[in-house]
């Protein structure tokens, strides 16, 4: 999986990015995207895309029917949004240039879903725990929280394996910028720490890659 270095030296190269993150989830990451998309069943109803990157998911998205507001703080990864997608229609996609935490901008209630494609694992606990409660803040009730992340195993089988996998990268990383990024501990539990109902969590690559469904209650 990624690091944080990692993460932003492909975002520093949009034209690489997906590529790139095809290669350090070892394909694992179109399954992701089009599991997302499939728990979004709000055809014509508007979405909420933190972190969108260059637009993968939020392409899948579209191509379901949902108006996608999509949210990133890398103004070159919006440019490249806004390439791919420049045949949707006009009111199926609005760009903003904003960081995560800049959720709380938005109106209380005003989506239909929410979607997060490994964008959390680069906050601070604490910064995680704000954005999901402002996720659920301006989802409608009944509305759908999806969100795929780097997590750490369940078994103590798969935690050994994923430090054996993840060490070298760890110490590429460290001495590129000295700093990596950290797994979530437990995504579904900090999901319904935020108030959401779980529906379902999805496990990848040795249970280190998380999908968590989950819904605002009625």
């Amino acid at each position: 999986m990624s690091s944080l270095a990692l993460m932003r030296l492909l975002e520093s190269a949009p034209l690489r990015y997906d590529k790139g993150m095809r290669l350090l989830t070892l394909g694992a990451i179109d399954q992701v995207r089009t599991a997302l998309a499939a728990a979004i069943d709000v055809d014509g109803g508007r979405v909420l895309e933190i972190g969108c990157g260059t637009g993968a998911l939020t392409e899948k998205l579209i191509a379901r029917g949902a108006r996608v507001t999509a949210l990133d703080q890398n103004p070159e990864m919006l440019e490249q949004v806004r390439a791919r997608l420049a045949g949707a229609a006009r009111d199926a996609l609005v760009l903003v240039e904003r960081t995560a935490a800049e959720i709380d901008s938005f109106a209380e209630q005003s989506f239909e879903a929410v979607a997060a494609s490994l964008s959390l694992s680069e906050m601070s606990r604490g910064e995680r725990s704000f954005v999901l409660r402002q996720a659920f803040r301006v989802l409608r009730a009944g509305g759908v929280i999806a969100l795929a992340d780097e997590v750490v195993p369940r078994t103590g089988a798969a935690r050994l394996w994923h430090r054996m996998l993840r060490a070298p990268v760890a110490a590429l990383t460290w001495a590129m910028v000295g700093s990596v990024s950290s797994p979530i501990p437990d995504l579904a539990a900090e999901t319904a720490a935020a108030g959401f109902r779980l529906r379902s969590e999805r496990r990848w690559l040795c249970e280190t890659l998380a999908m968590v469904v989950g819904e605002r209650p009625s």
